[in-house]
């Protein structure tokens, strides 16, 4: 259960609260009952604050409603058929389904008034999200972004507990940069959440998809509902004038995407390489540093330059571009908000130390075989020696991807450092067994086991040339590693910084 962050400091009525809301019976309230909050929690619960009980996955909020009025909540809002309790309580169809227009009435329809784009995808949602956000800044408009590595609420970093929040503290957030000035605003959102309806509420005037491939299949039944999961963004969430962009290369994803947002009487925007796509990269180089691209997109066309590098991150540019214009920057704001442009923190951030020679090291999310080999394929054209790639797997996550992300590593790089990501319940060594069943027999040779990411990290360094290059994949941004019930401190860039000075030493 997860509580509401911040809430309203005015009283409101239940018939605000609720409206829109299929309510079936008010019980010792009614609709001129007055909250100042609501919670999902309810030990958060208390005089003012009413308790919406959920049904979870594990626990069902209705088991803690007496809980909550015990504590003072001025009401309880509970799905029809739960039980009965003495105290104040509304009865309405479906907490679930009804809780995001809740958090929207709550905090007076916060995404009403702010320009908001969502996006979504498999890989490059975080790193579009910190692309579109220095747009935003560099052409002066206060913003907010949302996503895996942290909120971002005007002028100030926010920590966050997942990718997109649920209703309550959506909407709060949402409400918290308005009141800050925010003006714009820019989310990624997951899978899990729109088939959780934690977006309900919410119309985003652009909406994008980077790319579709395996992932999540222990939370998804297969790969249709996690496409519909992901195509019900431009399909229930897209105002209807407004922009769908999303890249070619995700094939029948971006199609049926496009197709839904289409449906709504959106514009919609494909993003690739061929003269026919509206937003068409027509020249694609390297530079020093990053990439330079040539764009045709319908508002003119612009140069762009970056500190990104690989064929995925010229999709991430031109959904970037195509959600920028959705929310009415002109291409020259857009190229210029690009300029230098390096991306997300952990997706292929270059990790070094200054006057140390020796290999080039990468830390990267990859957590995914797509992710995983166009990652390599991204940083192979720039190694001048041999490739090697520290990789995990997540434990009590989707098994299905450990072979295909071992085959994946083997196939793009010259050594595969196996190692643990964060195993949560399950036993490290039976994770990596899992992942090197995907590699071949001819391959086995070139794959290093070594279940300790620590040293597996400080071997692949110490191993390689000068002229080699190391990436350390799966966990990017995070700075803990989950094993069991602990969670202990545990930073990738940190680990490969102190292996680098032991070299350098």
């Amino acid at each position: 259960m997860v509580p509401v962050t911040e809430g309203p400091t005015r009283q409101i009525p239940l018939r605000v609260v609720l409206d829109g809301v299929a309510v079936r019976e008010y019980v010792g309230c009614d609709p001129g009952t007055k909250v100042e909050g609501l919670t999902t929690d309810s030990r958060v619960a208390r005089e003012g604050v009413g308790f919406v009980a959920l049904r979870g996955e594990t626990v069902d909020g209705h088991a803690f409603v007496g809980q909550a009025l015990a504590r003072g909540a001025p009401v309880a809002v509970v799905s029809g058929g739960a039980g009965t309790w003495d105290g104040p309580v509304v009865r309405v169809e479906d907490t679930a389904r009804a809780l995001g227009q809740i958090a929207a009435n709550l905090h007076g329809h916060p995404g009403r008034r702010l320009a908001l784009a969502g996006v979504t995808g498999t890989n490059g949602k975080t790193t579009v999200s910190y692309l579109l956000a220095q747009v935003l800044e560099r052409s002066g408009r206060l913003h907010l972004r949302m996503g895996t590595c942290g909120d971002w609420v005007v002028d100030r970093e926010v920590p966050s507990r997942f990718t997109t929040p649920f209703p309550l503290e959506l909407h709060g957030r949402l409400a918290q940069a308005l009141a800050r000035g925010a003006v714009a605003g820019v989310m990624e959102v997951s899978s899990h959440a729109l088939a959780q309806r934690r977006v309900d509420g919410l119309a985003y005037r652009a909406v994008g998809l980077t790319s579709f491939s395996q992932d999540h299949l222990d939370f998804h039944p297969d790969m249709a509902a996690y496409l519909a999961a992901k195509v019900r963004l431009a399909k229930a969430h897209l105002d209807p004038g407004g922009v769908a962009v999303a890249a070619t290369s995700a094939g029948r994803a971006a199609e049926a995407f496009l197709h839904a947002a289409a449906r709504r009487g959106a514009r919609t925007l494909r993003a690739g390489r061929e003269p026919e796509d509206e937003l068409c990269a027509r020249r694609v180089r390297g530079v020093p540093g990053g990439t330079e691209l040539d764009v045709r997109t319908p508002g003119g066309d612009l140069r762009v330059r970056t500190g990104l590098v690989g064929d995925f991150n010229v999709d991430n540019v031109l959904v970037t571009i195509g959600l920028a214009l959705g929310l009415g920057l002109g291409p020259e704001e857009i190229a210029a908000g690009l300029e230098g442009a390096a991306g997300a923190p952990g997706r292929l951030e270059l990790v070094g130390l200054p006057g140390l020679l020796g290999p080039r090291v990468y830390v990267d999310y990859a957590h995914t075989p797509d992710a995983v080999a166009r990652v390599l394929a991204a940083v192979r054209p720039s190694c001048a020696g041999a490739l090697a790639v520290v990789l995990g797997c997540g434990g009590d996550r989707d098994r299905s991807k450990r072979a295909p992300m071992g085959a994946a590593a083997a196939a793009g790089a010259d050594r595969v450092y196996a190692t643990s990501d964060n195993p949560r319940g399950e036993d490290p060594d039976a994770i990596v067994d899992e992942m090197i069943a995907g590699v071949g027999a001819a391959d086995r040779g070139r794959v290093v086991r070594e279940v300790d990411r620590a040293r597996a990290i400080a071997r692949a360094i110490a191993e390689a040339g000068p002229a080699d290059t190391v990436v350390i994949a799966g966990k990017g941004h995070e700075a803990v590693q989950i094993v069991g019930a602990k969670t202990v401190p545990f930073d990738d860039r940190e680990h490969a910084r102190e292996a680098l000075a032991r070299r350098g030493g």
